[in-house]
């Protein structure tokens, strides 16, 4: 199994401007070759090789560290790992109908990758160009037990160096529990209430982007008065960076444990299919939507999902999950999102309304993977009011005369 580790790195003086040597030097490469192949294809696109590859421009590389020997002082496979990166988002661009990717910019998600002859001893790690080591803090027992390095990356943040370090670990993942009811769970995310279960467990929503918004705000209010380009205007946009830092890091450790929690404890866990980007172009709560960061938060559910080997189900974005009765099955059509007490007319159920979507979200995904209880029959599960998974549905079950078909469990 690949995994990953991170680590803080301390360099000296001296690795420091070696580091940012490598920074820049492969974000040069980069954007120049990003451009010579943007050229290439609008000459020659209606020819029959219509772009170049990774093989052509490494080829190219050869000629450009002769053009500027400054490069010869960077770990030429770094250099070469740029190419890579650049010719893995163009193919994405080209199959994938992802965005074009854009030209590099000095101090914004400033990396590189080195992909051979890394050694790791004690608290020290060894790559090419860096042979004193470069020391960082971590469990340096447990990496300095590591064989296998496929690669690794250097990142900087907010003026701190960090290196992540991807291995082959001899664990395998385990195997998956089987899919049933029993140990199962529904969540339903949302803004007020950051996840509600369908056992009724709510998780409140942390509201992280408060604690440090007052800060951020001070900070560039100063910053604007500064000159641009001056060592203070540095300084300020350094400090903005590091509350920023803050801000992920507190989303990141949130997600984490809650992601860890919930893995552990249910073998199926079903989950709805949100769309994110399109509820980010509502301004009145797009600044909420960020700060819970949902799309982050199921991300790492299915990896801990993977992880622990149990079942991870998602239901479509266009499933009914809040306007459903979940004990008779009714349709309440004049449901607004003002409304947070669902009160279904027909049985008289009175339920807050996450709490609800979060036992239809668990019962949509058990009946679309097919573990539904034996006495429910086709036709109740056909008429249950499921949109995404049964499209020729024409009325509830209330209505079609079997309102007791999905009762409470």
């Amino acid at each position: 199994m690949i995994t990953a580790a991170k680590v803080k790195l301390y360099p000296n003086e001296g690795q420091k401007i070696l580091l940012e040597k490598h920074f820049g030097s492969c974000r040069f490469v980069y954007n120049y070759f990003l451009k010579k192949r943007d050229e290439y294809y609008i000459t020659h696109r209606d020819a029959q090789r219509s772009s170049l590859n990774y093989f052509d421009t490494n080829n190219m590389l050869i000629e450009l560290k002769k053009e500027h020997p400054w490069l010869y002082e960077i770990n030429a496979q770094s250099l070469q790992m740029s190419l890579r990166f650049l010719d893995n988002a163009l193919k994405n661009f080209f199959h994938k109908n992802t965005e074009h990717p854009k030209f590099k910019r000095k101090g914004i998600n400033e990396y590189f990758a080195v992909p051979q002859h890394i050694k790791i001893q004690g608290n020290r790690i060894y790559f090419p160009k860096f042979s004193e080591g470069i020391y960082f803090k971590g469990s340096k027992d447990k990496l300095s037990e590591i064989r296998d390095i496929n690669e690794i990356v250097i990142t900087k943040d907010s003026g701190y160096y960090y290196c992540s370090i991807i291995y082959e670990n001899e664990e395998e993942l385990p195997e998956k529990k089987p899919l049933s009811s029993e140990n199962s769970v529904g969540i339903d995310l949302g803004i007020e209430k950051f996840a509600t279960l369908s056992n009724g467990i709510a998780i409140e929503n942390p509201g992280f982007i408060k604690k440090v918004e007052k800060r951020i705000k001070r900070l560039q209010k100063q910053l604007s008065r500064k000159q641009k380009g001056s060592k203070n205007g540095s300084k300020h946009i350094l400090k903005s960076q590091k509350e920023y830092m803050k801000l992920r890091n507190m989303r990141e450790d949130f997600d984490d444990k809650i992601s860890t929690a919930i893995a552990k404890q249910y073998d199926t866990i079903v989950i709805e299919d949100l769309n994110v980007h399109g509820m980010m172009q509502n301004h009145h709560i797009s600044k909420s939507l960020s700060d819970v960061s949902f799309y982050y938060f199921k991300q790492k559910l299915e990896w801990k999902a993977e992880k622990y080997g149990k079942n991870m189900i998602e239901i479509g974005r266009f499933d009914p999950s809040s306007k459903i009765c979940s004990r008779c099955g009714n349709i309440k059509h004049d449901l607004k999102l003002s409304d947070r007490i669902y009160h279904c007319d027909v049985c008289g159920l009175t339920i807050d309304r996450d709490l609800n979507a979060a036992k239809n979200i668990r019962k949509i995904g058990l009946i679309k993977v097919g573990s539904v209880r034996s006495e429910f029959t086709p036709v109740e599960i056909a008429t249950s009011g499921l949109y995404g998974i049964y499209p020729y549905r024409q009325m509830s079950v209330v209505e079609s005369g079997s309102s007791d078909a999905l009762a409470e469990e």
